[in-house]
């Protein structure tokens, strides 16, 4: 019986892989890879995700802190309207459903006098919008010339807001209960302003969900009904 030669053994111990078996390995390798990319792929998302919530809510509390600050600092500035037959003094406090114009000590431009007059209003394209000007009005048509609105005096805080509201507190006794009224006409609150303001904030967030922040904030003048 004949051995096989040396020669021929150490060549079958020493043959590489077959095509098979190669074909196999890259496969297995490409499956390898492919999950490893689609749990890079969802890590990255949801770190994404995390940090635009953490700045959503950041400016979020930006807004609602802003508001706060300059509303509280709401000051009794008086104006005189021009006719003669009604010179009645009252407060520069002007205050709708959707919007709240009026004069406070804290600004954003650090005016060197520290009264400005204020609007807050929402826009459907920019979101909520603060126009600032210095309070140099002596009566109301002066005070109601000023274009706060225009691009000259308004500046875009938060264009993720999507809706502003704002209810006024008036109680004329501190034994009374009080009510809360849509609107406040200071020519017809014998120059007081409110106690209490109510601020409904409506954001739209980076999922396109409405998130809704409400601020009660007290008025720190001592005109208050």
């Amino acid at each position: 019986m004949m051995r096989p030669a040396a020669g021929h053994a150490g060549l079958e111990k020493s043959r590489g892989f077959t095509l098979l078996e190669l074909l196999l390995a890259i496969s297995i390798f490409a499956v390898v890879v492919a999950v490893l990319f689609s749990s890079f792929s969802v890590g990255i998302g949801a770190w994404e995700k995390g940090e635009a919530g953490i700045e959503f809510q950041q400016r979020l509390r930006a807004v609602s802190e802003l508001m706060f600050r300059e509303i509280s600092s709401t000051y009794p500035y008086f104006l005189t309207p021009s006719q003669l037959d009604k010179h009645i003094s009252y407060v520069a406090f002007f205050g709708e459903q959707d919007s709240l114009r009026f004069v406070s000590y804290a600004n954003l431009h650090k005016r060197a006098s520290g009264l400005c007059m204020l609007e807050f209003w929402v826009s459907e394209r920019s979101g909520l919008l603060l126009g600032e000007a210095a309070a140099l009005a002596a009566n109301k048509e002066d005070f109601d010339a000023v274009p706060l609105r225009s691009p000259d005096y308004s500046l875009e805080i938060c264009p993720e807001v999507q809706g502003l509201q704002f209810r006024y507190f008036d109680q004329k006794n501190d034994d009374e209960p009080g009510e809360w009224l849509e609107r406040w006409d200071p020519a017809e609150m014998q120059g007081m302003m409110p106690k209490i303001i109510e601020v409904t904030l409506t954001f739209l967030d980076q999922r396109g969900e409405e998130t809704t922040q409400q601020l009660i904030i007290p008025i720190m003048s001592s005109l208050q009904k």
